[in-house]
C-alpha cells in the first residue's frame, strides 16, 4: 500500500500586585542579558533553571512572591505568562477566567477589567484552596512593568497568552513596557501563536522565540525523513517540551491510518538545531531523571514547575539538606 504523506497532529500544550516605584537586587538575582550566541554548550554543563510561570509548583503562579523565591532558590530565567488589561496594560495572568486563580465566582476575563481593579484581587486564592492567601493578602495580579522595575537584573521569557487581544496592539504594549523599562536584553517572547510571534519579530529591537509551527517542522522533518532541515541562515531559539504525546496520521489511497505515540528528544534531534547554531530551551523538566537527561542532551536551560525541587537536581546540590 502506497503512503502519500505523514501528518503529525500535536495535541497542543494546554499549555498585579500594586507596582514598586523602586527597583532592588534580592539575594542571587545578578545582572543578567539573553545572548543570541548561547551555543557551544558542553555535556557537563548544568543547564539553566527557568521558573514556569514564576515556579507555579512552589507559589501562587506569576505573582511576584512567588518570582523573589525562585530566584532566591537560584531559578536564572523566570517564565512569565501576559494578558493584556482593558486599559490595554500588560499583567501577569495565565488562565482566560480570572475566576480560575481568583476570588472571583463567575467567569470574567482579564481584558474586561482595568489593571488597577486586576491589581485588587487575590492572584493566590485557588493555590491557597479558597482561603485567604495570607494575612498581608501579598499575591495579586502584578503588571508586566511591576515586575521589570521589581527584578532589574533578572532575565525573563514573556509568554503571551491574551485569548481576544488584537495582535498589533498587544505587542506594542508589551514592547513600550519593554523599552520603557531598558529590558530588551533581558526578555525574550515566545507565543503559541503566530499572529504573535509574527507581530513581535516587526520590532527588530525584541527578543523572540521562533513560532512553535517552525520548531515542530524541524523536529518531526528530521525524525520522519531522517534529514536535518534546521535552516543554516535563520538561527534562533526554540521552545519544546522534552517529551510529547503526538498521534501519527497516514493517509492511504483507501483510507488512514492513525498511531499514537511518545516524542522524546533524542541527541540527534539535537544535533539537528546545533549544525544551525539554535538554542533549545527544553518545557517540561520536572524530575531528576528527566533533568539529567536533558543534561545529556547538552540543552542550554530547562523549564521547571518547582525551582524548589530543581535546587537538588544538580550533582553538586543533591547532598543538600533540603533534598534529604
Amino acid at each position: 500500500m502506497d503512503m502519500k504523506k505523514i501528518q503529525i497532529l500535536l495535541f497542543m500544550l494546554m499549555f498585579s500586585h500594586i507596582g514598586f516605584a523602586f527597583s532592588e537586587t534580592i539575594p542571587n538575582e545578578t545582572p543578567s542579558k539573553i545572548s543570541d550566541d548561547a551555543n557551544g554548550i558542553s555535556e557537563d554543563r548544568n543547564p539553566l533553571i527557568i521558573a514556569h510561570r514564576g515556579g507555579a509548583a512552589d507559589g501562587p503562579e506569576n505573582t511576584i512572591p512567588t518570582i523573589e523565591s525562585s530566584i532566591q532558590r537560584g531559578a536564572h530565567i523566570i517564565w512569565i505568562t501576559v494578558q493584556l488589561s482593558k486599559d490595554s496594560i500588560p499583567v501577569l495572568y495565565r488562565p482566560s477566567d480570572l475566576a480560575a486563580l481568583t476570588e472571583l465566582t463567575k467567569p470574567t476575563k482579564v481584558s474586561s477589567m482595568k489593571a488597577k481593579h486586576l491589581a485588587t484581587l487575590d492572584a493566590g486564592y485557588e493555590f491557597y484552596k479558597g482561603k485567604a492567601s495570607d494575612n498581608d493578602n501579598l499575591y495579586k495580579i502584578p503588571t508586566l512593568k511591576d515586575v521589570l522595575v521589581k527584578f532589574p537584573h533578572t532575565e525573563f521569557f514573556i509568554d503571551l497568552k491574551s485569548p481576544d487581544a488584537d495582535a498589533k496592539k498587544y505587542i506594542e504594549s508589551v514592547a513600550d513596557v519593554i523599552e520603557q523599562t531598558d529590558s530588551v536584553d533581558r526578555t525574550r517572547i515566545y507565543s503559541t501563536s503566530e499572529a504573535y510571534t509574527d507581530a513581535v519579530n516587526k520590532y527588530s529591537s525584541l527578543n523572540v522565540f521562533k513560532s512553535r509551527a517552525e520548531t515542530r517542522d524541524i523536529l518531526f522533518g528530521n525524525k520522519l525523513s531522517n534529514q536535518c532541515k534546521a535552516p543554516d541562515d535563520q538561527p534562533g531559539w526554540h521552545a519544546f517540551e522534552l517529551t510529547r504525546n503526538v498521534e501519527v496520521v497516514e493517509h492511504f489511497m483507501l483510507g488512514e491510518g492513525r498511531t499514537k505515540t511518545t516524542f522524546k528528544w533524542s541527541k540527534k534531534d539535537l544535533s539537528c538545531f546545533d549544525a544551525a547554531n539554535n538554542t533549545i530551551v527544553l518545557i517540561g523538566v520536572n524530575n531528576l531523571e528527566d533533568y539529567q537527561y536533558a543534561k545529556s542532551l547538552g540543552v542550554y536551560a530547562v523549564m521547571v514547575d518547582s525551582p524548589k525541587a530543581a535546587q537538588c537536581y544538580g550533582n553538586e546540590t543533591q547532598k543538600l539538606s533540603i533534598c534529604e
